[in-house]
């Protein structure tokens, strides 16, 4: 007998734009990933208040967006954040990150089209993707939707400590 499937079908998936007020789903989401997220930001620096910072700095360019299941739960987001610091190429260069409550590969391309999506109304040019090697859900995720691999991340074992990570960069089509 088959079990009841825990993804909602994409009909009954929303994804809009995140808040503040989301920030309690966005923090429930990463403790399904706890071990990608430690040491991930340096110590001074709570991940409830990188979060907080990262939906209030919301522009037309960079944006947050959660993926919400037909019972109105949080099961995903994703997030464009600025690349680069130079106030030149800040704009040009974003960091994806994607992160999701549950292993589905259907949720991922969700979330992961709808940035690149978003990535394509804007002056973005490449848009990078940063995967533990280990995360085989989201490197296959990226590689269905366009990203390409350019480069691998050795492990760092001095703190704070991170997985070998795949690099992945989106070349942005206007």
């Amino acid at each position: 007998m088959l079990g009841t499937s825990t993804v909602p079908p994409v009909s009954r998936l929303l994804i809009r734009q995140g808040g503040v007020s989301d920030l309690a789903g966005v923090l429930r989401v990463c403790e399904s990933h706890a071990e990608y997220w430690d040491g991930w930001l340096p110590s001074e620096i709570r991940l409830t208040e990188f979060f907080e910072r990262a939906l209030r700095a919301q522009d037309d360019v960079f944006q947050f967006w959660v993926a919400e299941n037909g019972h109105g739960s949080m099961v995903g987001w994703e997030m464009l954040s600025s690349a680069s610091p130079d106030p030149a190429n800040r704009r040009l260069k974003a960091d994806a990150t994607t992160c999701l409550s549950q292993q589905s590969s259907e949720l991922g391309r969700m979330l992961a089209t709808h940035g690149i999506r978003h990535a394509a109304r804007t002056p973005l040019q490449y848009v990078f993707a940063r995967v533990p090697t280990r995360n085989t859900l989201m490197v296959s995720v990226l590689e269905a939707v366009g990203y390409q691999e350019v480069g691998l991340i050795p492990a760092a074992a001095k703190p704070p400590a991170r997985p070998e990570q795949v690099e992945f960069v989106y070349v942005v089509e206007h």
